[in-house]
């Protein structure tokens, strides 16, 4: 199979915080392993990679021959834009993997991902979107405070739970000043927080259970998953938050949280692969946020879990490739191998990282191309 590794260059941040820049080139990287990945299971590939422009990469390349990996989640420096991305592949006669332009957009929009939920009669947190202008509070504190159209924690830290209202006012109005964005305020939900992989279509598969551990965090407000946490290894935050996969958890309660995973996947219309976030209150399973295209970096969240599975991350990129090869009715190509995966780690990652820590990517801005490679330094507890 012929694939384009299409990915987004992204130099700056047009607002925001500094480190935010991290976050966003992660993906510099992870083209790095997806291609290598791809070929390991004979696969011919091509790096596109995407700044500000994207129709001319792609035009010397024939769509009825190649198929798009899609890693590209910006383009001119501005995330909001993706859903036009997959406008200008649809438009150029492309196939590609994962989410449409409708569920991108649905999705990037935190407001918007919350009203599909309850449509559809999936429990989430009770919420509304303010301004410092607009802001009249109708729910009840603890809230937890997020730029409306971020992901990957940014906009998220220590100060996002707030308890009265002076302390949600200066939340509100740093989201609005730093990111130029309203604010999601939602209820804060305390509990037990999960990450729930899914593969698949019509029959999506969900695979082990991972868990956010906060047993060295004392304090419940502080149990978050914040930017540092995310992104800074060397921090309290990250150290204090280690992953467990798979998750520790009654039979009954584990069937709960994986029904709710595969309805939200649903409802917002993932395809191949995502991620859904889930936080565990009273016995009843609360959706954070529906991740379509989610991070595939070695270590993060959707390898760690195919892992657990049995999958290794070559088969992990190949079975994406498989799965939209089928959704496109594509002849020629294997099915897709899901269902033959069984559970065979007892534990994967129990130490490990949510992503690629910010020391793998402190140099990207020095080095852009594909004259470097940058490895993530090897973390203890992860399994190879």
């Amino acid at each position: 199979m012929k694939i384009l590794v299409v990915y987004n260059v992204i130099d700056r941040v047009d607002r925001g915080e500094k480190d935010d820049l991290f976050a966003e080139q992660e993906i510099v990287l992870v083209e790095h392993f997806v291609e290598e990945a791809l070929q390991q299971s004979g696969h011919t590939t091509a790096a596109v990679p995407i700044r500000d422009d994207l129709w001319s990469p792609l035009k010397s390349f024939d769509p009825n021959e190649w198929l798009i990996f899609n890693l590209c989640e910006s383009i001119r420096n501005k995330t909001y834009l993706e859903p036009y991305i997959i406008s200008a592949f649809e438009h150029l006669g492309f196939r590609y993997t994962g989410s449409n332009r409708r569920t991108l957009a649905n999705c990037l929009n935190k407001a918007r991902t919350k009203e599909v939920l309850q449509a559809h009669g999936l429990p989430t947190a009770a919420f509304q979107v303010v301004t410092p202008w607009t802001l009249q509070r109708r729910l009840d504190f603890p809230l937890i405070v997020k730029p409306v159209s971020e992901d990957a924690s940014i906009g998220i830290s220590a100060n996002s739970v707030v308890r009265d209202d002076r302390a949600l006012r200066r939340q509100v109005r740093y989201v609005w000043e730093t990111y130029h964005q309203p604010a999601l305020v939602e209820e804060f939900i305390e509990g037990r927080e999960f990450n729930v992989t899914i593969l698949g279509n019509d029959s999506p598969r969900v695979l082990p259970l991972s868990e956010i551990s906060f047993r060295h965090i004392p304090d419940p407000f502080a149990r978050i998953v914040s930017f540092r946490a995310k992104w800074v290894p060397t921090s309290p935050e990250y150290i204090g938050t280690p992953p467990t996969c798979p998750a520790r958890v009654a039979e009954a309660t584990k069937k709960r949280i994986e029904e709710t995973a595969r309805r939200a996947y649903q409802a917002m219309g993932l395809r191949d692969y995502g991620r859904v976030d889930i936080r565990l209150k009273n016995g009843t399973p609360y959706v954070l946020e529906v991740n379509p295209n989610a991070d595939l970096s070695p270590e993060a969240g959707i390898a760690r879990a195919a892992r657990v599975a049995g999958m290794g991350y070559a088969d992990l990129a190949d079975e994406i490739v498989r799965l939209a090869a089928r959704r496109y009715r594509m002849k020629g190509f294997a099915r897709p191998r899901i269902v033959s995966y069984e559970l065979k780690a007892r534990s994967v990652g129990s130490n490990g990282v949510y992503s690629i820590p910010v020391s793998a990517l402190e140099s990207l801005s020095a080095h852009s191309g594909r004259s470097k490679r940058l490895e993530p330094r090897p973390m203890a507890g992860v399994a190879a």
